[in-house]
Order: C-alpha cells, then sequence, then structure tokens
C-alpha cells in the first residue's frame, strides 16, 4: 500500500462538518421513511470494505454509512452476473423463476418490479445506469417513471466501453433532484447503479497507483488483464502438469503464494487496481450524501447499498473474473442499510440471508404488500432481535455460455453450470455436466481452498448427502419465464466491449 495514499481523502458525507443533522422519527412514515435510495456497486466483493473486515481500503463514505446503519454480514447473491443478479434484487425471484440467465436478455414484463410496486404506492421512482448491462434495450427500467441511461464517457475516465464514471452518475442524480420542479413532498425512490469497479480496473490520479508501494499503477486494461491471468494460472500448476492443462481448482491460491512466482507481484498489483477503484467510487457516494444531507432528504431517507456481485481475484482458478463460479468471493456481497433518525445503528446481522430477500424485506419496511410469487423471505424481523428463519440459500453460475454442453439444458440455461447452496457453516456446489463436486466448511476454511469431498469420511459424505439433495430439489423447481436475447446493436456492441459476448474462459 502506498502510505502517501493515507488521509488523502476526508469525507463528512453523512452529517456534514458543521455537527449532525437533527434525527427525524416521523410518524407520517414507517420507520420515518419517507424517500429510498438504493445504490447497487457493480463487481464489489464484502471483504474488500474496512467494514467487512479489510485491512487498507479507503471507503469512508461507506464505512461511516456502516456505522449508522445495519450491516448485513452475509448477504449472498443469486447469481454473479449484473443483469440477473439485478433483476433478482428487484423481483425477489431467483434467475431460474424470473427469467434472465445473463447479460444480454430482455427483462420479461410478467415480473412485478420493485419501481413497480413503489409507483404504485405513490412513490415517484428514478434509475440512472452506470453501465450497458442494465440500458433500456434490456427492458429492465419497468416501473421508472425517469431512467436516465446515458453512458456519454468523460475523456480520460475509463473511455469508450459503454458506461460513465462514477462521477457523472452522482452529478446526474443530484442534477435531476434539483431539476424534478413540481411535488417536492413527493415521497422517491432512487436507484444509483455505479460500474466503475468492474474490469477494466482504470482510474485517474491520485487513485491510480493509490495502493501500491511505489505509487506506480499496472497497465489494468483487459489486454494486460489477460497476460497476468496467464502468469497466474503458470504460477497455479500443479507438481507435473502438462503445459496446457488448467491448473486444479484444489489448493490453486496456495501454490500462487508458496511459489511468489512472477505472477503473484502481478496479481497483487492488479488487485491494487481494483481496490482503487473502490476508493474512487467512495469518493463520489461521499459527494452523493453530501448532496443529499444540503438538500435536506438525507434524514428521510432509507439508504441502502449493495452489490451485484464479486470478482475472484487470483483466489480461484476463474482469475480475476466472474459468472462461471459460485464461490464467495463472486457470491458474498455488501447489505448496508441506513434508516431515518439512527434506527439500528451499528447493528450487525449474522444470519446468511440472500439478495432476493431484499425485495420482500423492504416492501414490509415500507408496510406495502408483498407479491404472492416473491421467493424471498421477509427478514425484517432480524431488525428487532428476531430470526431470520430462511433456510439455505442458493446460488447459480451463469457461465460459460459459449460451450454447448452447458447450455444444452432445454429448461433453463443455468442448468448446466455451476449451481451451490449454502448454509451458515457449509457451501455445496455442482456442475452436472462435467460432473464436478466441492464441499467446503466456510467456517475452518473460508476462503474455499480446501474441497472436503477429498477426503471422503463418513461424516463429510452425510453432509454433503444432505445438502446434495435439496441443491436438486431446489434445482428442479426450475420454472422460467421466457426471455429471449435483446436484438439491439447496440447491446451486443456494449456486452463485447465489455467482455460479455463472445467466447467465455472456464
Amino acid at each position: 500500500m502506498n502510505r502517501m495514499a493515507i488521509g488523502l481523502l476526508v469525507f463528512c458525507p453523512l452529517h456534514g462538518c458543521g455537527g449532525d443533522e437533527p434525527s427525524s422519527d416521523s410518524g407520517e412514515f414507517p420507520l420515518g421513511i419517507r424517500h429510498v435510495l438504493l445504490i447497487s456497486l457493480d463487481t464489489l466483493r464484502a471483504d474488500h470494505l474496512a467494514c467487512y473486515g479489510h485491512e487498507f481500503v479507503q471507503s469512508p463514505a461507506l464505512d461511516e454509512l456502516a456505522r449508522e446503519g445495519v450491516v448485513f454480514d452475509y448477504c449472498i447473491s443469486s447469481a454473479p452476473t449484473t443483469l440477473a443478479s439485478h433483476t433478482s434484487l428487484f423481483t425477489g425471484k431467483y434467475p431460474h423463476t424470473h427469467g434472465v440467465p445473463r447479460n444480454g436478455f430482455e427483462v420479461p414484463d410478467a415480473n412485478v418490479m420493485l419501481p413497480e410496486v413503489l409507483r404504485e404506492h405513490g412513490f415517484r421512482t428514478a434509475g440512472f445506469a452506470g453501465a450497458a448491462p442494465l440500458d433500456t434495450d434490456v427492458n429492465f427500467h419497468q416501473g421508472f417513471d425517469e431512467y436516465d441511461a446515458d453512458f456519454t464517457i468523460t475523456e480520460g475516465v475509463r473511455e469508450g466501453i459503454f458506461q460513465r464514471p462514477a462521477n457523472e452518475v452522482t452529478d446526474t442524480a443530484l442534477d435531476w433532484l434539483d431539476g424534478r420542479g413540481a411535488g417536492v413532498d413527493e415521497r422517491l425512490f432512487m436507484f444509483l447503479h455505479y460500474y466503475d469497479i468492474h474490469a477494466p480496473y482504470e482510474f485517474p490520479e491520485p487513485y491510480a497507483g493509490m495502493y501500491t508501494e511505489d505509487g506506480v499503477a499496472i497497465d489494468a486494461s483487459f489486454e494486460n488483464l489477460g497476460s497476468v491471468r496467464l502468469a497466474l494460472a503458470i504460477d497455479a500448476r500443479a507438481p507435473g502438469q502438462k503445459p496446457r492443462e488448467q491448473a486444479p481448482e484444489d489448493g490453486f491460491a496456495r501454490r500462487i503464494r508458496e511459489r511468489a512466482g512472477p505472477g503473484l507481484e502481478k496479481g497483487r498489483r492488479m488487485v491494487a487496481e481494483y481496490a482503487a477503484g473502490i476508493t474512487w467510487t467512495d469518493h463520489h457516494l461521499g459527494r452523493l450524501f453530501g448532496g443529499l444531507r444540503e438538500r435536506g432528504l438525507l434524514d428521510e431517507t432509507l439508504v441502502i447499498v449493495t452489490s451485484d456481485h464479486g470478482e475472484t481475484l487470483f483466489d480461484h482458478a476463474n482469475l480475476f473474473n466472474h459468472g462461471v463460479s459460485v464461490y464467495d468471493s463472486e457470491s458474498h456481497v455488501p447489505l448496508i442499510m441506513r434508516f431515518p433518525g439512527g434506527r439500528y445503528a451499528g447493528k450487525r446481522v449474522e444470519d446468511v440471508v440472500s439478495n432476493i430477500d431484499f425485495f420482500p424485506t423492504l416492501l414490509s419496511l415500507l408496510e406495502l404488500p408483498i407479491p404472492d410469487d416473491s421467493e424471498g423471505v421477509d427478514v425484517s424481523g432480524i431488525l428487532e432481535g428476531g430470526s431470520a428463519d430462511r433456510g439455505p440459500v442458493f446460488s447459480e453460475a451463469t457461465k460459460p455460455f459459449s460451450k454447448p454442453r452447458f447450455n444444452a439444458d432445454p429448461l433453463w440455461k443455468n442448468q448446466g453450470k455451476f449451481q451451490a447452496i449454502r448454509t451458515d457453516r457449509y457451501k455445496y456446489m455442482f456442475r452436472i455436466p462435467d460432473q464436478q463436486f466441492r464441499l467446503y466448511d466456510l467456517r475452518s476454511d473460508p476462503t474455499e481452498e480446501h474441497d472436503l469431498l477429498i477426503e471422503g469420511t463418513t461424516a463429510v459424505e452425510v453432509v454433503r448427502d444432505e445438502l446434495d439433495a435439496a441443491l436438486r430439489y431446489w434445482r428442479e423447481s426450475a420454472a422460467p419465464l421466457g426471455a429471449d436475447l435483446s436484438d439491439s446493436d447496440d447491446q451486443l456492441k456494449a456486452l463485447e466491449a465489455l467482455g460479455y459476448a463472445g467466447s467465455d474462459e472456464d
């Protein structure tokens, strides 16, 4: 870490430097919630925030939000891809029900989306998308009164990849608040999607290189990321392995660390730029929170921050990627909720929850009806000391999508990809076409480096059989709504530029 970066950015995003905002607990709205602000930080791993235990990544705006709000320690994404995960967040359904297998598909109209429910109950709804996977040509904008997906690229900041940087997302949202005209007493639902943490990890100074010892950033382009992946894959080969064989998953990260080859230094430098993207985005979140405070909106607003998925970095064989597997590095996402008036401040929720639980939980907090077809669980009772009472959670991979044997199922396109069941202790996953099965004890092995199935003990087999039966039962419940690929040329070009079309590595 570049020690010169410490203290680089100073924020007073939630209270302002002149003192705390007055507490509000209006009886007019449930829990004092007049407005709802939902922020999604694309590709953010939970474990790379200080409030989730990271040692050096600076995210002061998010950390203060966590101190003043509720932190869900174990929120699991239903799918490690932008559109599929966001559709789960907005419908309370697993992908094999809402029908969106991955990016580029159109969200079926038959889904009841969160903005539709809120608009029906008097909220003015506005969305601000940060990148093309949530563009209007995939029909994600259902229920929004205003939906801004103008991907104008700021010169010098991640140019030409069908997204807009965090500064533009924040500016656009604040400008909309100032220009919305009549109805300043209305209730607002605002959705902001920030894409900057996603590869390529390229950011302006002073962020680029801020977490390297020498202050110099590695070339984080897609092209160089490929060379870093190759170097790490070579470092991770098992003894006696043939050059063209993929390194085995078990012991993958350990071999890289122990050998300390050329790939390790490159990998660490690439991770440093991923971390820089978090700090860059956090800076513009601080501006957003400060702007809400200045406009007198913050303390009447329920602020929620989450992510659609994480990023493997070099924890697993699927290097610096997401979508192919369902490890926690891809599926464990942050979930932070800051309530008006400081309610529940400082609370930590240790129960395992799914991002499909967000939809029914938010509606319950707002005292609004929950659609009957929601598969998520209302876990709002946790906030008052109750239990989640929701059982295990499930996740499914969305890649490979260019290899026929993993895409042959006639019912659901993701049935041939990795699927997982997660309890408070264990993660069990399988991929049926090539008969891959893995089991991890998350208490003793939180980074999922040691597959218990290799031991083959009777105790392990008992756990495996129970989880295997539950996962197969969930798998067989697939009843997806019909979704088609978007025929938009712009969407195809965007997905190609962002690395979501064409060949995908396993």
